[in-house]
Order: C-alpha cells, then structure tokens, then sequence
C-alpha cells in the first residue's frame, strides 16, 4: 500500500525479486550458449552450501569472541 506516494518494504522487495527473477527465467528459457558453458563451470549446490556454512560459522565464531572480549 502506498503512503504519499512512497511504495511501502514489501511492495519494494517485491520489485527488487522480480527485477532479479524476470531476466534469470527468460534466460533459462532462450539458453544462450555461454551462459550453458558458464553453468558447467559452477560449482555443485553441495560445495557452495558447505562454503555457506564454513563462512557463517567462522563468523559466528569471530562475532562471539568480540562479544565476549567487550563483557
């Protein structure tokens, strides 16, 4: 809903998915070759979600000790 004028959170995510959605979709359904060359190139979902893990944890970690060293 807008309030004077101004989209509100919500309607502005949901602008920002479609803006970023939209050209993912039309480009799965074209296949352009060098998008097909560059998918062979990414890493497996299991490396990246392991890589995800290893990241937040040690930033968990970091996050903690400065907590701790401020108490």
């Amino acid at each position: 809903m807008a309030l004077l004028g101004k989209p509100c959170r919500s309607c502005m995510r949901i602008r920002v998915f479609m803006m970023c959605a939209l050209p993912i979709v039309i480009l799965i359904g074209l296949r352009p070759e060098g998008m097909v060359r560059l998918a062979g190139l990414v890493p497996d979902a299991g490396w990246i979600a392991t890589a995800m893990m290893v990241v937040g944890s040690i930033s968990f970690v970091v996050k903690y000790r400065k907590y701790k060293s401020q108490s």
